[in-house]
């Protein structure tokens, strides 16, 4: 009676199958029997044979063991490949680089990423370059060159993609995806890194045909990576803080009478007219010649004419640079003297200092224009006795900011020319050659 009643209680629960049904068979993925809901079979849970462990079918090319590290299997295209982690493994394939160029690579699993496995970029050298961190959102691990630089721009050669599992864990079944596409041309923009950008253009090193930004094309100039070329930096400019530091000098005078205090005479003894004097470095000038004295900038960009005169007070003397402009613009121009001073911008005088006291940076402001290219500064310094010299810097328009793009020099107003000068014809340039 009791077993009748459960025979009942089970046919009410399961159901009672119908007559002639056959019984249903057991889904067991791996068995190598394709059942129903099955795609493939091939006996075992791993993928990268065709099968994934789920039964279901790969459709990209299958990896070949071994193709670890030191065995890579050539990938020379990039494209897709199927293939499973299995303990201690690591896969690595090989692809062709040119130069430039980005890699692009996807990681998939056919039930999701577990954040199991990552994929690397290695180098020619076996340098790791880039690796891709599991997604945070789907835990598959990807490299994407649109937003980040450390995939852009590498070098020619063959590089060598892996998927390594983490902490030691297995992968059943992957789909590894990998596209090469040209950094300069197929991506949207981004900055590169500075180690990316030479000359700090924007435009990466690889893509720019003028690595060193000095107006002589990478193909034909003979130190790339250093500025030789007719738009190179001076070698001497304001650099960061606005100083003038590069000067001719003449003097001493002791003939000059001042009009009053420590006013520097009228006297002319640098030309006809003192705002006519256009010297370059050598040209003599009332018996004297004028020479080149260099500053440092900051506080000491203070030139001390006790340095070099020693002759007895009242005396006077002359400083004048050729101050290069990229473009005509408004400008301060800030001085110091230890004592008066009269300054020429282009033959215009600008200003006066006309006490006595000792020499210190910005004492006076004046509005200056310069002209785009070549501009004359010259000052004339007189000193009562006691401390002796001269200071100078240029700010832009809101008398706060240093201009720090000024070419300075003692040659005249010339523009730069090409210095592709290669005395040892070895290739590269006197400029950046050790052994020229």
């Amino acid at each position: 009676m009791r077993r009748t009643a459960l025979l009942a209680l089970a046919f009410l629960v399961l159901g009672c199958p119908s007559a002639g049904d056959p019984p249903a068979p057991a889904l067991v993925c791996g068995d190598g029997s394709v059942d129903d809901g099955e795609v493939c079979d091939d006996g075992n849970l791993w993928g990268g044979d065709g099968c994934t462990h789920l039964c279901t079918a790969e459709t990209g090319p299958s990896e070949t063991e071994p193709n670890g590290l030191d065995t890579p299997q050539a990938l020379p295209d990039g494209g897709t490949v199927d293939g499973a982690i299995q303990r201690g493994d690591e896969d690595c394939f090989t692809v062709e680089v040119a130069d430039g160029h980005a890699v692009r690579a996807t990681l998939e699993e056919p039930d999701g990423c577990s954040g199991d496995a990552i994929v690397e970029v290695l180098d020619a050298d076996g340098v790791r370059v880039v690796s891709g961190p599991p997604a945070f959102d789907t835990g598959c691990s990807t490299i994407e060159p649109d937003t980040s630089n450390d995939a852009r721009y590498l070098g020619a050669g063959t590089h060598t993609v892996c998927v390594a599992p983490i902490l030691d864990t297995v992968v059943p079944s992957y789909t590894l995806s990998v596209e090469l596409v040209d950094s300069c041309a197929d991506l949207p923009s981004l900055a590169p890194d500075p180690s990316q950008d030479l000359d700090g253009d924007g435009i990466a090193d690889v893509c720019d045909p003028d690595d060193d930004d000095d107006g002589v094309d990478d193909v034909v100039d003979n130190c790339p990576d250093a500025p030789n070329g007719a738009d190179s930096p001076f070698p001497w400019s304001t650099a960061s803080d606005g100083f003038v530091t590069l000067w001719m000098v003449l003097g001493a005078f002791t003939e000059g009478v001042t009009p009053g205090d420590c006013e520097p005479s009228p006297d002319a003894f640098a030309a006809t007219s003192d705002a006519d004097a256009e010297p370059v470095l050598g040209d003599v000038a009332s018996d004297r010649s004028w020479f080149a004295w260099f500053a440092w900038p900051g506080d000491t960009a203070i030139l001390r004419f006790t340095d070099w005169f020693n002759d007895a007070a009242p005396r006077e003397a002359y400083v004048m640079s050729w101050v290069y402009s990229p473009q005509q613009r408004a400008a301060s121009l800030a001085v110091g003297s230890d004592d008066g001073q009269v300054v020429w911008l282009n033959g215009v005088e600008v200003g006066r200092k006309l006490n006595c006291s000792g020499v210190s940076a910005d004492q006076l402001q004046f509005a200056v224009t310069l002209e785009a290219g070549w501009n004359r500064l010259l000052h004339k310094v007189y000193d009562g006795g006691g401390g002796w010299g001269v200071v100078a810097r240029f700010y832009e328009e809101d008398q706060v900011t240093p201009m720090t793009d000024l070419g300075l020099s003692l040659l005249g107003p010339t523009d730069h020319v090409d210095d592709q000068t290669d005395t040892d014809g070895d290739g590269i340039g006197d400029f950046c050659d050790p052994e020229p």
